[in-house]
């Protein structure tokens, strides 16, 4: 009969495997942040130039990277996450802090092209009227919301990966 590290064996990463995994996981949410940061520099200076043209081209800058780069980043860091929680002790859906980065990740990632592509591309547009001098259209004041609720949850993520707090979802199994 095969002991219980033979029996799991199998479903574990290699000390070289996980740590590849993981590397690809930080690199792709680090990723992210940075896209967050760019897109809210850029909203910050639609609020804080008085000058038309960089307003106007600040908001069209959004549409050039933020959707493209957001999916296939959001896509790999769950990706990766889900490889880790299947490749490691703590499972996807065994510990608290695993399954909300994973809820985190999903809601923000989906998100994307749901709510910030149509916000991204109305930013565009009344950028783009903005610098032909007709806007004819309200000023965009959803694009000010991605820029803070993104990073932040990613922020609370990292905070969940680095302390793992409240403990397992289920409670420990008797073992026979």
């Amino acid at each position: 009969m095969a002991t219980k590290s033979e029996r799991t064996r199998g479903r574990h990463l290699s000390p070289r495997a996980r740590k590849a995994v993981l590397v690809v996981h930080i690199s792709s949410a680090v990723g992210w942040l940075g896209v967050d940061i760019a897109l809210g520099v850029l909203v910050l200076r639609t609020v804080l130039s008085s000058d038309p043209r960089v307003v106007a081209l600040s908001y069209q800058a959004v549409e050039l990277f933020a959707v493209w780069t957001l999916v296939p980043l959001g896509l790999l860091t769950l990706a990766s996450g889900l490889a880790l929680g299947w490749g490691t002790r703590y499972g996807v859906l065994k510990y608290w802090w695993v399954a909300v980065k994973l809820g985190l990740a999903v809601i923000l990632t989906a998100l994307v092209p749901v709510a910030l592509q149509p916000t991204v591309e109305a930013a565009a547009e009344y950028g783009r009227q903005l610098m032909a001098g007709r806007v004819t259209m309200e000023r965009p004041f959803d694009i000010y919301f991605p820029p803070i609720v993104s990073p932040l949850a990613l922020l609370f993520a990292i905070v969940l990966a680095v302390y793992k707090p409240w403990g397992r979802i289920r409670g420990r199994r008797s073992q026979s």
